[in-house]
């Protein structure tokens, strides 16, 4: 068994009663490791502008052990975003991964930005493709400890038993990136991702 605060070995995640609920950040190959319509499971998949995830996700790494204690310039930082060389690796790869299985049945695809604009609906989905009930009591609970100001001071959902971390809460936005990015490097980035994209339909609000 392994010594971090989540179930890690197969052994582990067997033991735990039914219906199991797992958090991932891994690309649609990885997780599913063969045909979404053969599994069993349910996949709920949750995206972000890429230019609001490189900035968060710079915050996230710097100076942090698992980073290698990284300390660079946010300018290296992008290049390496850009160039899919960060931990998680390329955003457009893992993003379009997963986009490309939207309409299987027990696929749900979402969007950060929309389930910041109208959380009462994006729920209402996510509820009806598994199959709950939602009442307005059950509605408003969930609505309540969604939201970033309560998960911010949650001591579950901020991984206080990771000391390193601080607080794994930032700021929640759409259109923070405007706070790093330049004009050239978003007129930089605006041209990857439109090449990167171009035929897949995916498209995300950036502010």
């Amino acid at each position: 068994a392994s010594s971090w605060p989540y179930p890690r070995s197969r052994e582990e995640l067997n033991a735990l009663p039914s219906p199991r609920i797992f958090k991932s950040h891994m690309p649609w190959q990885m997780a599913v490791g063969g045909d979404t319509k053969e599994s069993p499971c349910k996949y709920i998949y949750i995206a972000r502008n890429p230019k609001d995830v490189a900035v968060s996700y710079f915050h996230f790494e710097s100076g942090k052990q698992w980073s290698g204690n990284y300390t660079g310039p946010w300018e290296h930082w992008l290049n390496w975003f850009i160039e899919g060389k960060v931990q998680r690796g390329d955003w457009f790869d893992h993003v379009l991964s997963w986009w490309s299985h939207r309409n299987d049945d027990n696929m749900l695809f979402l969007k950060y930005e929309e389930m910041k604009r109208d959380f009462d609906n994006q729920l209402g989905k996510i509820a009806a493709f598994l199959g709950y009930p939602l009442t307005d009591t059950t509605r408003d609970i969930i609505c309540k400890k969604s939201s970033f100001e309560y998960m911010k001071e949650d001591e579950f959902s901020n991984l206080h038993e990771i000391p390193e971390l601080g607080s794994f809460f930032r700021k929640g936005q759409i259109g923070s990136w405007k706070d790093m990015f330049t004009v050239a490097q978003s007129e930089q980035f605006d041209r990857i991702y439109h090449k990167r994209t171009e035929g897949s339909g995916l498209e995300f609000d950036f502010e």
